[in-house]
């Protein structure tokens, strides 16, 4: 039974029966996470071990980096597949997209990669606000894509100011946490603000961001820092609507 007066938990102590992990690198070779189809076997083995029990895997899209396509993330997808322990967690897959104007010029030409009911997994550049963000942001609404905005709390330019990102949220966006910001993976700046917007009520959804065993090392060695055990609760179940 937990303490009432306990902040720091592990990972694998307050995920519900079920979770779904919805944003991960666990494809291989096509993005900076899993480099080889074995890597891949062995990220999502851990990830059983954490107490996640499925995920949508969500490699990165972004031109002139990860130049991603709908068929070479299927690719990808189907490689992972060929593993038959892998097949009851792998739920489907979509992509992590960079938000600019190659994206915006994409969704014009074909449909996005999505998570499920038109859900669709947006970052921005962590170090510069993206230029006409909200006209983007606009349209891909207008194409009636619901917009999760990737771990909000490690874009620095948004720091200085909740107001931020409550217009944000005002505008009709969702929130994912990443729960590695709140072992402090990320530093302790991007820990704080995480924290800050959990409070504040901010986030809608949750994932790990696992790319490879670094990160698997954080969740088992570095306990979370949560302010409110039972708003957190709320929150890691929100992800069940994908399943």
């Amino acid at each position: 039974m937990f303490s009432i007066f306990k902040s720091k938990f592990y990972l694998k102590e307050i995920l519900p029966d079920g979770y779904i992990d919805i944003h991960n690198h666990i494809l291989a070779g096509i993005d900076d996470g899993a480099k080889t189809p074995e890597e891949t076997n062995y990220l999502i083995a851990q990830m059983k071990a954490l107490n996640i029990k499925a995920a949508f895997a969500t490699p990165h899209t972004f031109n002139g980096l990860w130049n991603n396509t709908s068929e070479s993330i299927r690719q990808a997808y189907e490689i992972a597949l060929k593993n038959d322990d892998n097949r009851m967690f792998l739920k489907g897959y979509a992509s992590e997209y960079m938000l600019d104007n190659t994206l915006i010029e994409k969704s014009r030409e074909e449909k996005l990669l999505g998570l499920s009911k038109n859900y669709i997994l947006i970052e921005f550049n962590l170090f510069n606000n993206p230029l006409n963000l909200y006209e983007m942001l606009f349209e891909l609404k207008t194409k009636n894509y619901k917009v999760i905005i990737a771990h909000p709390e490690r874009y620095l330019y948004f720091h200085n100011s909740i107001g931020k990102y409550q217009k944000l949220k005002e505008y009709g966006v969702f929130f994912q946490l990443n729960l590695l910001s709140l072992t402090g993976y990320y530093g302790k700046s991007i820990q704080r603000q995480a924290i800050e917007l959990f409070k504040n009520d901010l986030y809608d959804f949750t994932g790990s961001d696992i790319h490879s065993a670094t990160e698997i090392t954080q969740f088992k060695t570095v306990p979370l820092q949560i302010p409110d055990k039972k708003k957190m609760d709320r929150l890691l179940e929100n992800n069940t609507i994908f399943l």
